[in-house]
């Protein structure tokens, strides 16, 4: 699909999201121009049952049959926070994708779009510097842990491999065949 414009992407949403009042210019805030900026949950729009845009996820733990009453079968046993994409609904973040744009929050209750120029991969890349444990209510930071934690046990157990092998306790084949980061030997 073509990248839509910034109008197309205003009308879209206003569409997508029946309630949406403030969709206004990333000018009319400060910022750059070419962007959409709008608000978070507290403005009380609904889309499907949930807040379209919501920065917290208070209520994530929440199953969605529990919470809005869904039914359908595809949503048995999922949880709220999995129908958001970084605080955005699944639906308007994958529709918002497939016209090029993305979204990015500025803060909690700020909420802007951007057109995907191929810059959203280095704010990306600068997010997880920024936060490199991941997002703690979201499954990133999670998985971050155990892989840091795993490659902390890794580091650890080559250490002591050289160690070893300084001291002459195994041999460098003995060494190069015990050095298979996580995996056991039989």
């Amino acid at each position: 699909m073509k990248q839509w414009t910034r109008e197309q992407i205003m009308k879209g949403l206003m569409e997508l999201v029946s309630e949406i009042t403030h969709l206004k210019t990333s000018e009319e805030f400060g910022l750059k121009k070419g962007g959409i900026w709008t608000t978070g949950a507290e403005n009380g729009w609904i889309f499907k049952g949930l807040p379209p845009f919501n920065y917290n996820l208070e209520y994530g733990e929440i199953l969605v049959s529990e919470g809005i009453g869904d039914t359908d079968p595809k949503h048995k046993g999922m949880k709220v926070k999995e129908l958001y994409l970084c605080g955005i609904h699944r639906e308007i973040y994958s529709w918002l994708e497939e016209r090029g744009w993305y979204p990015k929050w500025y803060d909690g209750g700020t909420l802007f779009f951007w057109k995907n120029t191929g810059e959203h991969k280095v704010d990306t890349i600068k997010e997880i510097q920024n936060h490199p444990d991941g997002d703690p209510n979201d499954i990133s930071g999670e998985i971050l842990k155990r892989l840091n934690r795993d490659f902390q046990m890794w580091k650890l157990e080559d250490e002591k491999l050289k160690i070893r092998l300084a001291k002459g306790e195994i041999t460098l084949e003995e060494f190069n065949k015990n050095k298979n980061f996580g995996e056991k030997n039989d």
